[in-house]
C-alpha cells in the first residue's frame, strides 16, 4: 500500500501602522481555505478518498483533555470511533483506549490508522499501551492493534509516524531514535539504527519557530525530538527520515531490511540529502518531490529530487505547520500551533482555539 498522500505617536504612527497591515496582508494567500475547525489542538488529519476528515488531537501539557481521534462532521468533530477507544482518562492504562496519538492516516484502504504513543506529553506508557490501530472507517471496529515490546521500542521511546509501503509499516521513534518495521504479513517487528547518532537531533542545532525563534520552557531547556519526520519514496526503494531540526537523510530500504547488517554497518548506508529549516511534517508525491512544512516562515515548501527548495505557499496561519496529506488535488496543512506551547514558549501557553486545518491547490 502506497500513502495517497501522497506594530510612537502622530503621522508615524499611522505610517507604520499601514506597513503593517501590508506585510500582514501579504501573508494571507487567497488559495489557502479552511478544511476543518477543531476546539481542541489537532495536529494531524486523515483523508478517505471520499472525502471524509479525521483528526488526530495529541495530548500536550495543558491539552490533556480533548478527546484523541475524531471525524469531521457538519457540527464539528465527534470522538471516533465513539466508544471505549475514546474514553481514556488518566490513571487508566491506555491498553484499549486511546490515550496520545501523534498522527492518523488512511491509504486508501478503509483504515484508519493511528500511531498512540499510549501516555501523554511527559509520562511513561504502560506496558502495551505505546500501540498502533487500524479502525474500520465505515464501521469504528478496531481490526488490528500492533503492540510494541521492550525491544522494538525501550522504555524512552515513542513512536511517532508511520507509513506503509506494501506488506511493511516503517515507525519512527522520536524518544530514542530509531526505525521499527513490521511485516503486516509475518507479525514480525525489528527494530533499526537504535540510538544512531544518525537520528538523533544534532547537538549543534536548535528547533525554531516563527522567524527563527529557538524553542525553550521556562527553565530554558530546549526540546529534543529525535528521528520524527518519515516518507518511503514511491517506488519504495528509499526510506527518507528527519528530525525537526534536520537535516534529512535517506537510507535505503533493502538495506534496512537486511538482517544480516548490523546497525553499525547500516549507518555507513544512510545518505545525507539535504539541510532543511526546522519543519513540522511532510509528505512525498509519486514524482518523488518532497513537501515540508516549514516552521520557521510558516510556509510549505518543495524539495525537488535534484535538491531545489522553494515556498509554495507561505501564510501567517500557519501557525506550526504540521503533518501534510496530498490527495485529490490539494495539500492539506494542520496549523497546530505548538510554537506556543508553555514547553516551547518560556512557561506560557500562548495557544488559542480554534485550531484549523487548511488547504491549497496541489499540482505537479
Amino acid at each position: 500500500m502506497q500513502r495517497r498522500e501522497f506594530i510612537a505617536g502622530g503621522i508615524a504612527t499611522l505610517c507604520l501602522s499601514r506597513t503593517a497591515f501590508a506585510v500582514a496582508e501579504s501573508m494571507v494567500s487567497p488559495r489557502l481555505q479552511v478544511a476543518a475547525t477543531s476546539p481542541w489542538l489537532a495536529n494531524g488529519i486523515a483523508v478517505t478518498p471520499g472525502g471524509d476528515l479525521f483528526l488526530n488531537f495529541p495530548r500536550f501539557r495543558g491539552h490533556e483533555k480533548s478527546p484523541a481521534l475524531a471525524r469531521v462532521t457538519p457540527s464539528g468533530p465527534a470522538p471516533f470511533p465513539g466508544n471505549h477507544w475514546n474514553e481514556w482518562k488518566p490513571g487508566n492504562e491506555g491498553l484499549d483506549s486511546l490515550v496520545n496519538v501523534n498522527a492518523c492516516h488512511n491509504f486508501g484502504d478503509g483504515l484508519l490508522w493511528v500511531v498512540d504513543q499510549g501516555a501523554p506529553q511527559g509520562k511513561s506508557p504502560s506496558k502495551g499501551a505505546a500501540k498502533l490501530v487500524a479502525f474500520d472507517i465505515a464501521t469504528g471496529k478496531a481490526v488490528k492493534v500492533i503492540r510494541f515490546d521492550e525491544k522494538a521500542l525501550p522504555q524512552g521511546g515513542a513512536p511517532n509516524d508511520l507509513r506503509i509501503q506494501d506488506n511493511l509499516v516503517y515507525v519512527t521513534d522520536s524518544g530514542l531514535g530509531g526505525v521499527i518495521i513490521h511485516d503486516l504479513n509475518t507479525g514480525e517487528t525489528i527494530r533499526r539504527l537504535s540510538g544512531s547518532a544518525l537520528l538523533r537531533k544534532p547537538e549543534g542545532l536548535a528547533q525554531k519557530g516563527y522567524n527563527g525563534r529557538i524553542l525553550e520552557d521556562k527553565a530554558g531547556k530546549r526540546p529534543t525530538v529525535h528521528s520524527d519526520v518519515i516518507e518511503v519514496s514511491p517506488d519504495g526503494q528509499w526510506f527518507y527520515y528527519a528530525t525537526p531540526t534536520g537535516p534529512l537523510y535517506r537510507i535505503p530500504t533493502a538495506s534496512l531490511k537486511d538482517n544480516r547488517l548490523s546497525d553499525e554497518a547500516l549507518e555507513r548506508h544512510i545518505e545525507k540529502v539535504a539541510d532543511i529549516p526546522s519543519i513540522g511534517g511532510s509528505a512525498i508525491d509519486a514524482a518523488g518531490n518532497i513537501y515540508l512544512s516549514n516552521v520557521e516562515k510558516r510556509s510549505v515548501d518543495l524539495l525537488q529530487p535534484d535538491g531545489t527548495l522553494k515556498t509554495l505557499i507561505q501564510d501567517e496561519r500557519l501557525i506550526t505547520p504540521d503533518a501534510l496529506v496530498i490527495t485529490d488535488g490539494w495539500i492539506y496543512v494542520p496549523a497546530p500551533q505548538i510554537e506556543h506551547l508553555a514547553d516551547n514558549n518560556k512557561g506560557n501557553d500562548a495557544t488559542h482555539g480554534p485550531w484549523s486545518v487548511y488547504r491549497f491547490p496541489y499540482s505537479t
